[in-house]
């Protein structure tokens, strides 16, 4: 990677539970390894894998999953000298919520949205230069909010057996340790880039996922769209397609829409896929195709058009 000019960066983040070798995840591999100069790393969190919990705290809080993420990061701009305009951050359901952290380390490493008293990598990155772009693949706002619908395995819920009992329900939501405020981190980023430093984010979510619902990436997106709107010389667009099923997309049909500034250096995208259910999706198309235009993008390249999930 070091003797090629043109290489690129996947750094993958992957969700919970497991290894980085486990089920679907070699797809992932096998789909973004296969894009022209590109090269993907990934690791297992402390507590996950092959992780060897060298380093306190030796089980996944989140302070110590950041911290390892940030590590690699770390690595990869220190070690490998690997420059952050041809870096990828992927994230999938937790993932999502590392990458997010780990972006915002990067952005604004003293943020008052990321765990006080976080250990820094050695040597501590002093660029603050932004990646080609943070891909999140099924994101949620925090944990808190996603237990009220989430399902273990798409079948067993956590809260939302509660959910006529809502005391109940905020009493065990306010005693979670690591609350993994995703969106306010997101937002953070947004606020800690100030133009004309380019930055770009795409969400995408499958329709059928019956772990986490897909209009938690909606809610994601939202306040992430009126943040963006407010700057000078930002639109929205939004693509229409036909979408059959009894869930159906909230807004009507959109099954893709963007928030973008003028220049085209600050964006936000949401694509909602017909299928890939939670884990699988990472390993498709829409997910390559993301990783392919943030290059082109970053490159200067002629970007290809969003390769949406029609019927």
């Amino acid at each position: 990677m070091k003797r090629d000019s043109e290489s690129r960066l996947v750094v993958n983040f992957h969700g919970n539970a497991g290894h980085v070798a486990q089920g679907h995840r070699p797809s992932t591999y096998r789909s973004i390894s296969g894009i022209p100069h590109t090269h993907l790393l990934t690791c297992d969190y402390r507590g996950f894998g092959l992780s060897s919990l060298i380093n306190p705290p030796h089980i996944p809080t989140e302070k110590g999953i950041i911290t390892d993420s940030i590590s690699l990061l770390s690595y990869v701009q220190t070690s490998l000298n690997h420059p952050t305009s041809r870096t990828v951050l992927l994230g999938q359901s937790l993932g999502t919520a590392v990458t997010a952290a780990s972006a915002l380390y990067f952005a604004n490493p003293s943020s008052a949205q990321l765990p006080a008293n976080i250990t820094h990598p050695t040597p501590k990155p002093t660029s603050r230069d932004p990646f080609a772009s943070i891909i999140l693949i099924a994101p949620f706002t925090d944990l808190p909010t996603l237990l009220h619908t989430y399902k273990i395995g798409g079948i067993l819920p956590i809260l939302q057996p509660l959910r006529s009992y809502p005391r109940i329900a905020t009493f065990l939501s306010n005693r979670i340790v690591d609350p993994w405020p995703t969106l306010a981190r997101l937002l953070a980023i947004i606020r800690a880039s100030p133009p004309p430093a380019p930055l770009h984010m795409h969400i995408l979510h499958a329709r059928n996922d019956a772990d986490i619902p897909f209009r938690a990436a909606e809610a994601v997106y939202a306040p992430l769209q009126s943040l963006m709107l407010a700057g000078e010389g930002v639109a929205a667009t939004e693509e229409r397609r036909s979408i059959h099923g009894s869930e159906r997309v909230r807004r009507g049909a959109f099954a893709y829409t963007k928030v973008e500034d003028a220049r085209g250096r600050k964006s936000v995208e949401l694509e909602v896929v017909r299928f890939g259910g939670h884990n699988e999706v990472v390993g498709w198309a829409q997910v390559s195709l993301a990783v392919r235009r943030a290059f082109e993008r970053a490159e200067g390249a002629r970007r290809g058009k969003v390769g949406l999930d029609v019927e």
